[in-house]
This record gives C-alpha cells, sequence and structure tokens, in this order.
C-alpha cells in the first residue's frame, strides 16, 4: 500500500477534544494482515471513553483512538500469513495480551499491566480507514452475516458468560428423586443492552426457559426485538423485585448485564439452590459513588447456604468469537432479519458529532460507516 496514513477519529484527554486526522500505518510484518474498516459500532463504553480525562492511552501518545467493536475486510496479507487472503471478511477481537499466553486465553489474564483492550485502554482501536492486525487477532466472517458482523463482539461476551456458566453447572450433575423428569432449566438474564439482547438470542438456542427482567416497556425498541423468542418480558419499574421474589420466581442460572450494583443485588434472591449467576457488567470507574444499605448477613447464608456461586464475565477470547460466528448463523436461519434493527443509525466519519448526539436509549448499536 503507497498511502502511509490514514484518516481516523482521534481523541485528546488532556483537553476533552476529539477530532479526523492522519495518523501513520503500521508497516506491514509477515504475520499481520492489512484490513481496510468499514463499520464501527459505538455502545456506551466508547461513548464513556471520549468522557474520560483519565483515559489509559497508549505508550507515547497524547491521544486514544476510539471504537473498540469494528468489521472490515482483508486488503493485504504479510508473507506468513496462510489462513486470510484480500477480500475476507473480518472481525478483530479486542484484547491485545503480552504474546506469552499460550493458549490464547487473554481475556482470563491476571495481570492488567501486560495486556491493553483496543479503543478502550492502553491501545488505539478501529476508527479509522485502514489498519494492520496480526491473524490471531481476526476473525474470519462468512459473507452470508455481513450484515450482522457488528453483533459478533456482545455474542462474543454472551458466549463466553455461559460457557464458563454451564462449566461450573456440570457440578450439579446427579439425577434428583423430588423433580420432575420433563423439567425445563429457568435462566433469568437482566438489562437490554447489546450483551443483554444477544444473550437472550443465545440461550434461546437451548432448551431454556427465559425469563428478562428489564426497566424498559414492553413496546420499545429494544423490547420488540426480542418478539421472536419464546420468554416472559417483566418490567420491573412496574413491577417490583420484591413482588416477584414472594410470587416463588427462582432461576438456575443467572445473567447480569446492567452494571448497576444495586440492581444486582436484588435480583440475587432469585437464585436457586445450586445457582450460577455471571456479573458481566461492571459499575464506571467515574459514575458517582453510592453507598448502599445491604443485609450482609442474609445475602452470604443465602450463598453459603444454597451452594451457590457468583463469578465475573467480560471480553472474549478467540474461541468465544469463533462460537459465535457459528451461532450467529444459526440465529440469523431461525429468526431472520429481526436481529438487524439492533444497528441502528449508521453515519460517515465525517458526522461523527452526530453520532455522538444520539440519545442511548433510543439508540441500540450506532455505527460509523467507512469506505
Amino acid at each position: 500500500m503507497t498511502n502511509q496514513t490514514t484518516r481516523a477519529l482521534a481523541y485528546f484527554p488532556s483537553d476533552g477534544r476529539t477530532r479526523i486526522m492522519d495518523v501513520p500505518i503500521h508497516p506491514l510484518d509477515s504475520d499481520e494482515i492489512l484490513v481496510r474498516i468499514t463499520r464501527v459500532a459505538f455502545t456506551r463504553r466508547d461513548r464513556l471513553l471520549l468522557e474520560n480525562k483519565q483515559a489509559v492511552l497508549p505508550e507515547g501518545e497524547d491521544f486514544i483512538i476510539p471504537g473498540h467493536s469494528a468489521m472490515g475486510k482483508v486488503i493485504e496479507t504479510g508473507s506468513l500469513v496462510k489462513d486470510f487472503e484480500p477480500g475476507d471478511i473480518v472481525v478483530p477481537t479486542i484484547r491485545r495480551d503480552c504474546d506469552r499466553c499460550i493458549d490464547a486465553r487473554s481475556d482470563l489474564c491476571p495481570h492488567p499491566e501486560r495486556y491493553h483492550d483496543s479503543g478502550l485502554t492502553g491501545a488505539h482501536g478501529f476508527a479509522r480507514d485502514f489498519v494492520t492486525v496480526r491473524g490471531r487477532y481476526l476473525i474470519k466472517v462468512p459473507p452470508h452475516l455481513e450484515n450482522l458482523a457488528l453483533l459478533l463482539a456482545p455474542l462474543s461476551v454472551a458466549e463466553k458468560a455461559h460457557q464458563e456458566s454451564v462449566q461450573i453447572s456440570k457440578r450439579y450433575n446427579f439425577y434428583c428423586y423430588h423433580e420432575s423428569e420433563d423439567v425445563v432449566p429457568r435462566a433469568l438474564i437482566t438489562g437490554m443492552g447489546p450483551i443483554g439482547i444477544m444473550m437472550a438470542h443465545l440461550l434461546s438456542l437451548y432448551s431454556y426457559k427465559l425469563t428478562v427482567f428489564c426497566r424498559r416497556e414492553s413496546d420499545d425498541l429494544r423490547s420488540k426485538i426480542l418478539e421472536p423468542i419464546d420468554l416472559e418480558y417483566i418490567n420491573t419499574s412496574r413491577v417490583p423485585t420484591q413482588r416477584l421474589e414472594k410470587a416463588g420466581y427462582s432461576f438456575r442460572q443467572l445473567f447480569e448485564t446492567t452494571g448497576d450494583p444495586e440492581y444486582m443485588l436484588s435480583v440475587m434472591p432469585f437464585m436457586s439452590p445450586n445457582a450460577v449467576m455471571a456479573v458481566m457488567g461492571a459499575p464506571e470507574h467515574d459514575s458517582e459513588e453510592k453507598i448502599l444499605e445491604v443485609d450482609v448477613n442474609r445475602v452470604f447464608s443465602r450463598v453459603v447456604m444454597g451452594n451457590q456461586v457468583l463469578f465475573g464475565s467480560i471480553k472474549a477470547g478467540r474461541d468465544a468469537f469463533e462460537s459465535a460466528v457459528k451461532h450467529l448463523t444459526e440465529l440469523s436461519d431461525l429468526y431472520g432479519d429481526s436481529l438487524a434493527p439492533l444497528l441502528t443509525d449508521t453515519f460517515p466519519l465525517a458526522d461523527y458529532h452526530r453520532l455522538l448526539a444520539l440519545g442511548t436509549r433510543d439508540s441500540v448499536i450506532p455505527s460509523l460507516l467507512l469506505t
């Protein structure tokens, strides 16, 4: 490629400015791939980055390129690259590890100082026309999924949490004579962000009786996306969780995606004995400090006496992304175009300010279109 610079959206935390500028294109190494980015999703995490004056910048830089979820097409490959060729549709993974993880499970790295998350902390993201990426950080996308490729990132997070929840639940592998033979495991999803919505779609492929707790009306855009799925939708702004607890609701698997500690505590009583709860949303570092009054004895007593497990899950490794490709194909076949409304409000890079002005409750996954 003759042009050694590319357009990029850059955020400067020192003065809070965001602007389009030219940045260098890293020369192509033998194991790298030149990708032309076609679309970049902008979620709540990306918006919060552009408001964070303490953002962790790439080493030696005074700015960071946002956009942690993107898709693109392969333009050129290094001499050692065998699995990709020009024209392939790809989605980059988010985390960049220290290159010493034997099985590339950087999503479980216990050394936060040794990895970076593209477009979020310590590494540039994908809001630019071209980027060079090592092949191990790219996921090939079948052509029939091109219009839905931006859903792979939130679906991969759902994949990881579900895989780990199932793995933990395998400890409960005995037959109980007091349970009906045709009992269907119940799963609860809280929150209706992109991850919560994709979790509901993923679990619809399995034998779960699904319930969603949310604080949105049933005629809301996000709620309508779930209409093809056989699930129970409960607006907990209208039906308090305390009333649902008295009504006997309980679940074997729970997936909490809101990132609201108060809401998470309010759904813990819905954990049945031996239940597993994945906490997939974390409070933002710059969010307003909350002091909650909690009956700690009651909470821990239920966890211990009920043999319950509570675990955190964030980001996803390559295996989860590959599972996401498989399951997104199944979801596309099963639900047709019903997933498309998730991808709302597309703008050219030059109009990024219009994207940032969108209301977060009305727009699910807005994106920048790069050409």
